[in-house]
């Protein structure tokens, strides 16, 4: 398979669930596929992140030696929303290594207090709250923005007061 070709071919469930597939748990196409997120233009890179979300997914092992590189592309300047958005949710399934643990919760951190995508907010949740488990320092703070942000958000998303609520549910119990 041409992952260049088929990525461009077709943006779509099915497709993006046919290229997982054929890249499986194999280290060497995952590897082929993060070369045209990192560096393969603004369409490919858009539409390449569905798929490595996808696979990270169904085998988070693939994407431990990458890391460094989903920060440094969440710094670009013009990045795609969609990038952002599955780096982010990438990183809420996965275990993150303790030297990126500092810098990826400050990323998520600031998405909370911003203007990003719903989705973007949504799964910075999780990975602020994944990550104050293991810090355990880090739960006022994490209480403080999520009570701030239910309370910009009241009349909004309910995907941000469902998770917002939950997760502020279990800060409080702890």
């Amino acid at each position: 398979m041409n992952l260049n070709n088929e990525i461009l071919r077709e943006y779509s469930r099915t497709n993006v669930e046919n290229i997982t597939n054929y890249i499986g748990a194999d280290k060497e196409r995952f590897a082929e596929l993060m070369q045209i997120f990192l560096d393969g233009g603004y369409v490919k890179t858009q539409r390449s992140s569905w798929i490595v979300s996808e696979c990270a997914k169904k085998n988070p092992s693939l994407i431990t030696p990458y890391f460094k590189n989903f920060i440094d592309k969440l710094h670009e300047p013009n990045i795609h929303d969609s990038s952002r958005r599955n780096i982010v949710r990438i990183w809420q399934f996965v275990e993150i290594p303790e030297q990126f643990i500092g810098e990826i919760y400050d990323i998520c951190f600031r998405y909370l207090a911003s203007n990003e995508a719903i989705a973007v907010i949504a799964f910075s949740i999780t990975v602020c709250y994944n990550i104050s488990k293991k810090i355990p320092e880090l739960k006022p703070e994490l209480r403080l923005m999520i009570e701030d942000l239910l309370l910009k958000h009241q009349s909004g998303s309910p995907a941000i007061k469902s998770r917002a609520k939950k997760v502020l549910a279990d800060l409080k119990k702890k």
